[in-house]
């Protein structure tokens, strides 16, 4: 190893994007405890995404930088996502991984969130953490649950789940929202829970090729891909713009972005398979979507939620299509949302009409099967 670089790739949600969280934390030991290899790590991490984007974005995000070792972490944002989804996505990513390199090492890590800890305190794994560990099984791949020790440490009376670190100055906190931790408290136990189980790893398995089993989920995503605006027919009111991506946490993983709030603008791409995605920059003046697949009705997907008061990068996935070719039209859908009553959701009001009038869209890729 010594004298090699080593790219280590971190795939995965929120908290594995926070800076000087588990990620960095792990990867500067990594640096520490290997002082005679380079490092170099590949950040691939996007809050609020779940691993079914994670499979389509995977070549664009991870791949092309050729890692050896790449980090999984979905068990919180796919917490919604039914254990078939979870296990058909995750084995997408495994799949593409070691197609494209067999060598490629992989290790799953389990973070959690509040509303999941009724099951780790009956001594199981939640819904997507079970489905994660299942495919783990199947294909011998390591995982680390990082939750456990905070579980462990809840019963014990030695941290609380939820607070403000300063209103609790004689008490370890975790995290202040139930999900993300803090970087000196939650983040500093997930770390320490990697370290130690990463020195363990070394003494079990063996160096060589990974080997790929028959598919286990015959709908996996191994062969799915992200389609850059640039790239699909459009009509000629699409453009490109930077104001929404500039400057912010996702811009070095955001393809260019192409927008528009003219409804009779449109998209148009012929696809094959039986889903089909948008990847896209949502926020104050966002709206809605309409697409049309076939001779399907139109439908209608809002690209404003009740978080929308900032910019982020998101996606939308439309599936059970039927098998073959399809062809898809979308465009900006004439419907305008009510934007004050979807922020008051979560007690958000708008101080700054101008921000929120547009109902536009910011698509940067389209999510198709190769």
């Amino acid at each position: 190893m010594a004298g090699k670089k080593i790219k280590v790739a971190y795939l995965g949600g929120s908290i594995t994007r926070a800076d000087k969280g588990w990620r960095d934390q792990t990867f500067e030991w990594l640096k520490t405890e290997y002082p005679n290899t380079p490092f170099e790590q590949i950040m691939a991490a996007i809050g609020g995404t779940g691993s079914d984007f994670g499979a389509y974005r995977l070549k664009n995000h991870v791949l092309q930088y050729k890692p050896d070792l790449v980090f999984v972490e979905f068990a919180v944002n796919d917490h919604s996502k039914t254990s078939q989804q979870v296990k058909e996505s995750i084995e997408g990513i495994v799949r593409q991984i070691w197609k494209a390199n067999p060598k490629t090492d992989i290790c799953f890590v389990h973070t959690f969130q509040k509303v999941q800890l009724p099951f780790y305190f009956k001594g199981k794994f939640p819904v997507s953490a079970t489905a994660i560990e299942t495919v783990a099984d199947y294909y011998q791949i390591p995982s680390i649950c990082m939750a456990l020790p905070v579980t462990k440490m809840l019963e014990d009376g030695k941290i609380l789940m939820q607070g403000k670190i300063k209103d609790y100055p004689d008490k370890m906190v975790f995290s202040e929202d139930g999900v993300h931790p803090f970087v000196e408290t939650g983040h500093k136990i997930y770390a320490e829970t990697v370290k130690k189980h990463f020195k363990l790893l070394q003494s079990v398995g063996k160096l060589g090729k990974h080997t790929l089993k028959p598919a286990l989920m015959p709908n996996n995503l191994q062969k799915v891909t992200m389609v850059l605006m640039a790239k699909i027919e459009k009509s000629k009111g699409w453009q490109r713009v930077d104001s929404v991506v500039l400057n912010k946490p996702f811009a070095s993983l955001m393809p260019p972005v192409y927008a528009s709030e003219d409804t009779t603008d449109f998209i148009k791409i012929t696809f094959r398979g039986k889903r089909l995605g948008i990847v896209d920059v949502i926020g104050p003046s966002s709206g809605q979507m309409v697409v049309w697949i076939d001779n399907a009705p139109p439908q209608y997907i809002n690209r404003f939620d009740d978080y929308c008061t900032y910019y982020r990068m998101n996606y939308s996935l439309i599936s059970g299509l039927s098998e073959g070719k399809h062809t898809a039209i979308i465009k900006v859908s004439p419907q305008k949302l009510d934007k004050a009553t979807i922020l008051s959701k979560r007690n958000n009001i708008i101080n700054n009409p101008q921000l929120f009038a547009k109902q536009a869209l910011y698509i940067g890729a389209i999510l198709t099967e190769k």
